[in-house]
């Protein structure tokens, strides 16, 4: 047989540390949404390049114009707008290859890069990008990268720019362990090569490049902040986590251990003295306070029950027993009037035993009946009570919201009762007042003395025992009225007894009608 999956089970505390540290760890995800941010940083690095790639070439193309003696010949600017690069859209090209040896370089392209490499050292000093110039053949003439007279020519970019296009692209700016899958910008270099155009031709290319921005460049500049506001996080989750243990965990502990000493027996009331500041915590405590309560008022009245109950069923079975015994021993010597006499008496004893039952039966179908939405017409089950002495005054229909099984019970057990007591006229007389139903019950009979009004309900009293009264007929009545969600009371006379039944009203339906159809 497979045993039962165990649950997991954490304890309160630890799952108060695990919301607190989500709660510390939502910011630090937030980091990876910033992602969305090397875009634009991506761009604005480019728009950057192209304004140092512009500058660039045309103080390159003026140089170049000066030294050939063209000053007044016109020029063209080489740019035209280029698509926009994106981390989505752009594919990244392996890493740049280093330059290479190549032809001599253009004599007046060397002297062009000579009068402009301190230019070109200043402008990485601001940009920090790599800028190299370009003879027409691709060799380097001024650059900020120290290899001056080696050749990029091979580069796709470089071939390019000298056939006179603008070009950009995003080179890997590393192979091997790479931090992209973290921030893309890290390991990744924005390359611009443009053509140099002079009134004759495209007479060489400046290409620039330049890592892109990325937030470990913004975090670093703002880390100092970072730290105040990782600090201010991190005090404000111990914060929360004391405050929760205070008020939640502190409490629980409370109600557990109250609930644990009520458990052994060690104290009967559940502790209440001191107050619980979280409202669910209150009314938890409460709760489980009126339950113990109730559950003490009725361990009481069950032990009250079953005491009575030994003694009420231990007084006719000791005497049916000691009827028998005596038959038994004696009944040779009887005459038959005498041993009538005994027989009369055991039976007597066994009736009583059969009412006994039968009442208690009554009370425990009692106790289990519930609130029901039937409505019921009270004077039309009073007049179906089988008693000549029943009189019964009202305008019907009256409607209660009650079983009609209930109101039956009650009304019957009150006409016995009032028979019971010498009683020749019961009067019932039921009205509808405002919310509720009133049901006065009245006999003619010797009624109830002032000093056992206090015990009519309880169960197993009875003043006429020896008439085989059984004292649980009011007690079912009690029983029955309140389940219903009414009361019962015993009202002050002159003579006789009266009886208020108090049963909510119901909605206007035909009798017997479930009211919940009707909603």
């Amino acid at each position: 047989m497979r045993k039962p999956l165990r649950t997991p089970r954490l304890r309160l505390r630890t799952v108060l540390v695990i919301a607190s540290l989500f709660a510390l760890v939502l910011p630090l995800t937030g980091l990876y949404a910033m992602r969305l941010h090397e875009t634009t940083l991506l761009q604005q690095t480019q728009s950057e390049l192209i304004v140092v790639a512009g500058m660039a070439s045309s103080a390159y193309a003026s140089t170049l114009e000066r030294l050939s003696d063209n000053v007044e010949a016109e020029r063209r600017i080489p740019f035209a707008s280029k698509p926009s690069l994106g981390f989505a859209e752009t594919p990244v090209l392996p890493p740049l290859p280093p330059a290479q040896s190549g032809p001599q370089a253009d004599p007046l392209a060397r002297q062009a890069g000579a009068m402009l490499a301190p230019v070109l050292t200043d402008a990485k000093a601001v940009t920090r990008a790599a800028i190299r110039l370009l003879d027409g053949q691709g060799v380097v003439v001024a650059t900020t990268e120290g290899d001056i007279g080696l050749s990029l020519a091979h580069l796709e970019e470089v071939q390019q720019a000298l056939a006179g296009a603008t070009v950009n692209s995003l080179r890997a700016e590393t192979s091997g362990a790479s931090l992209a899958p973290i921030v893309r910008g890290a390991e990744v270099r924005v390359v611009l090569a443009v053509p140099v155009l002079t009134s004759s031709a495209t007479s060489g290319a400046v290409t620039v490049s330049r890592r892109p921005s990325s937030i470990l460049d913004t975090l670093y500049d703002k880390r100092h902040l970072l730290a105040q506001v990782a600090v201010t996080f991190i005090a404000v989750a111990i914060a929360v986590a004391l405050l929760a243990a205070r008020t939640i965990l502190l409490p629980m502990r409370r109600i557990v251990r109250g609930a644990r000493r009520v458990s052994r027996g060690e104290t009967e009331q559940f502790e209440r003295e001191r107050p619980f500041r979280v409202v669910e915590l209150a009314d938890l405590a409460g709760s489980i306070g009126t339950m113990v309560t109730e559950l003490q008022r009725r361990s009481s009245y069950l032990r009250d029950f079953a005491y009575q109950l030994n003694h009420q069923f231990k007084t006719p079975i000791a005497a049916a027993r000691a009827g028998v015994e005596l038959l038994g021993d004696s009944l040779a010597d009887m005459t038959a009037a005498e041993a009538r006499h005994f027989v009369d008496n055991v039976k007597t004893d066994i009736d009583r035993i059969d009412r006994l039952a039968s009442r208690l039966l009554e009370l425990a179908q009692a106790d289990m009946t519930g609130a029901s939405d039937e409505a019921t017409d009270v004077l039309a089950v009073a007049n179906e009570l089988p008693h000549p002495e029943v009189r019964v005054e009202g305008a019907p229909p009256v409607l209660a919201q009650a079983p009609r099984a209930s109101v039956y019970a009650i009304l019957e057990n009150l006409v016995d009762n009032a028979t019971g007591h010498g009683a020749s006229r019961v009067d019932i007389r039921g009205e509808t007042v405002g919310a509720t139903v009133e049901l006065r019950v009245g006999d003619n009979g010797s009624g109830i003395s002032p000093r056992h009004r206090d015990e009519v309900f309880d169960p197993f009293f009875t003043t006429r025992q020896d008439s085989g009264g059984t004292g649980l007929g009011l007690a079912i009545c009690r029983t029955l009225a309140n389940n219903a969600g009414g009361d019962i009371e015993l009202l002050p006379t002159q003579a006789g007894a009266a009886f208020k039944v108090t049963l909510r009203a119901a909605q206007s339906a035909a009798p017997g009608r479930d009211l919940s159809a009707t909603a």
